[in-house]
């Protein structure tokens, strides 16, 4: 099942690069590899790093790919153990040099389906971590209608320091919050789901 995943990814980039020739006919290859760069900040050592959700394509994945957090401290994978073999990984710090715990690539079919609008869509119980669930999220609204809501609404706004964590953690209701509820295309709003509360 992984060998799918990678399938599904050679895919993408090759309708990535048609695309990026087709709109950017006079520029170099090596264009497309300084907006890499630029697009993720790097450690001290020259590794992008970053969330997986930035990237359009495969040659855009930053080197060091946020996988979760331990003990506080920021966890990432290494590109080639994150589109690698299923199992157990390092999982390092910041400047990719220190283990700081383990992180299990999951086996889970990865070949989300694509809308008209080239939104993926599915549920998160099929995504190997946070980074690789569907843009739109399988979802039952508040009165029965089964629909989708946008990954980017379910999260939420993330917090950039814990400082601003506890901001956003003391601002939520206590009852939750009403997020739309779309139709497979992502525009059509077909209900309300409802994310938090008791």
């Amino acid at each position: 099942i992984g060998v799918v995943f990678i399938v599904c990814v050679v895919g993408g980039v090759m309708v990535f690069q048609s695309t990026y020739a087709k709109s950017t006919t006079n520029q170099s290859h090596t264009n497309s590899s300084n907006y890499h760069s630029s697009n993720y900040p790097e450690n001290e050592h020259g590794q992008t790093y970053g969330s997986a959700e930035e990237a359009t394509s495969v040659e855009m994945l930053p080197d060091l790919i946020h996988a979760g957090s331990v003990n506080g401290i920021k966890g990432y994978l290494l590109k080639k153990d994150y589109l690698g073999e299923p199992g157990d990984v390092p999982l390092y710090n910041v400047y990719g040099k220190t283990i700081i715990g383990s992180f299990h690539i999951g086996a889970k079919n990865m070949n989300y389906p694509k809308n008209k609008n080239g939104k993926t869509y599915g549920s998160s119980a099929d995504a190997t971590s946070p980074e690789t669930e569907p843009e739109l999220i399988s979802a039952i609204g508040v009165d029965g209608t089964a629909g989708y809501v946008l990954k980017k609404a379910l999260d939420g706004e993330l917090p950039k320091s814990p400082e601003e964590a506890i901001t956003i953690q003391n601002s939520r209701s206590p009852g939750g919050r009403d997020i739309p509820l779309y139709d497979v295309d992502g525009e059509t709003v077909i209900g309300v789901f409802h994310v938090g509360g008791k």
